[in-house]
């Protein structure tokens, strides 16, 4: 069970929501280890995939890369292993211009190079809201498996 616990991979979803996607996240990892407990798997890692949900991108290419760099920062400070930024014209074409490629390839960088964020362990601990949300997910989450189960 080890073995295959390692294995698993999530790819989630961001979306708007500032402080319910970081604790969406952190929730995640939480029910993740519940899960591996009750199968007596003491420890694994997970990997989570961050991207845009489809519904997030404006007409506006402007409010979009305003939007990316929140969404990005939210996902980065909710514990995600890799993220996947779209262009800001996303939904404007569907070939996107070299710019916003190149913006929302570099949106990632400003947060490591300006914000230091990947100097940090757990950005988010201790800020009462952020910990009382991601437990309230949790356990309301952990409560509807259980029901099905």
């Amino acid at each position: 069970m080890d073995e295959i616990a390692n294995q698993f991979q999530f790819s989630v979803a961001i979306g708007t929501s500032y402080f319910v996607e970081i604790a969406k996240l952190r929730a995640l990892r939480i029910l993740w280890h519940n899960v591996l407990n009750a199968f007596g798997v003491e420890r694994s890692t997970v990997e989570i995939s961050v991207h845009f949900s489809l519904l997030t991108p404006d007409h506006n290419p402007n409010t979009n890369l305003i939007r990316a760099t929140t969404q990005a920062m939210s996902a980065v400070i909710g514990g995600a292993n890799r993220l996947h930024v779209l262009p800001s014209d996303t939904a404007q074409s569907e070939t996107s211009t070299p710019f916003a490629v190149r913006i929302a390839r570099n949106v990632q960088h400003l947060l490591r190079l300006e914000s230091y964020l990947d100097k940090v362990i757990d950005p988010a601990a201790g800020s009462y809201y952020i910990e009382k949300l991601t437990e309230e997910l949790a356990q309301k989450a952990w409560a509807i498996f259980q029901e099905s189960f």
